[in-house]
């Protein structure tokens, strides 16, 4: 199954503000059938994205597993994440930004938060109206700033202006308990369900299939096949996308070394992960850094 994508260079064209590199985000209330997705049928997120629920309700997957949406309530997902909404109500709106790691990769969370294993663990919740409000406001300034098309930092303002409303995100999982979701899932799924809680939890650690595929009692090569099989994607493309997306936030956020980071990163020495890091993103860790 190779599912369909969203990336930013789809929303950027159903903009019409021009849109500042790797961040989009809605100047009104959107409703789903304004954007040309077919979220009926899965499809992989390639970036991030905030979408506060104003309207509506709707029952979604979010990496397999099943969440029910009302308003007041956020939605966060990650680069590689798979969406699918299984029912809707037709007043569903929303307001979102969407925007890639790149574009926040410099923003210091990596050293006092593990974002992504908190965001993997809970990419949805629902907020009490003034929790809500204040992230509504949040959103209507960063618009007002976006949309300021001539503005000479109009790129640095938007920028900070994201990087305080993700701090705001991160501090509500602080607030809120983790509740249960139910879940039905296909075999396949639940094994592609355990092999991304996996990952967040091992990917600094770990690359290689063999160790996942141990992880969960089953043999590499099932593992790979079950892994293509039910996200379009081989089971080392996904490790290789986070451990990059760890890496790039490492070499942005903190002031370690390369070295570092590969010890950090549980590579042999700093030389193979200059070589893992190049192949997969065309540039050597330092290129990356002085970006």
């Amino acid at each position: 199954m190779n599912y369909a994508k969203i990336t930013l260079d789809d929303l950027m064209r159903q903009s019409s503000t021009m849109g500042i590199k790797n961040f989009v985000i809605s100047e009104e209330i959107a409703k789903i059938n304004d954007y040309h997705f077919d979220l009926r049928y899965p499809h992989i997120i390639e970036g991030i994205a905030f979408a506060i629920c104003v309207k509506g309700t709707a029952r979604v997957k979010i990496n397999l597993r099943e969440y029910y949406i009302g308003a007041n309530s956020i939605i966060i997902v990650l680069p590689n994440y798979i969406l699918e909404i299984l029912e809707r109500s037709d007043d569903l709106s929303i307001k979102f930004l969407f925007f890639s790691f790149d574009f926040i990769s410099d923003l210091k969370l990596i050293g006092g938060i593990d974002f992504v294993e908190k965001i993997g663990q809970r990419p949805y919740f629902k907020l009490n109206e003034d929790k809500i409000e204040n992230l509504l406001e949040f959103h209507a300034f960063i618009v007002k700033q976006y949309k300021k098309e001539n503005h000479l930092y109009r790129e640095k303002i938007a920028k900070n202006l994201l990087y305080t409303l993700i701090y705001e995100v991160l501090h509500l999982y602080h607030d809120e308990s983790i509740g249960d979701n139910d879940e039905t899932l296909t075999r396949n799924e639940k094994h592609l369900h355990e092999f991304i809680e996996l990952l967040y939890k091992y990917h600094k650690q770990e690359r290689s299939i063999a160790f996942y595929a141990n992880k969960m009692f089953i043999t590499p090569k099932y593992l790979s096949y079950v892994i293509r099989e039910t996200s379009g994607k081989n089971a080392q493309q996904w490790i290789d996308e986070m451990v990059i997306m760890v890496a790039k936030a490492l070499l942005k956020s903190s002031n370690m070394t390369v070295s570092q980071i590969s010890e950090e990163m549980n590579f042999a020495n700093p030389s193979f992960f200059g070589s893992y890091f190049r192949k997969r993103t065309g540039m050597t860790p330092v290129q990356y850094r002085e970006s």
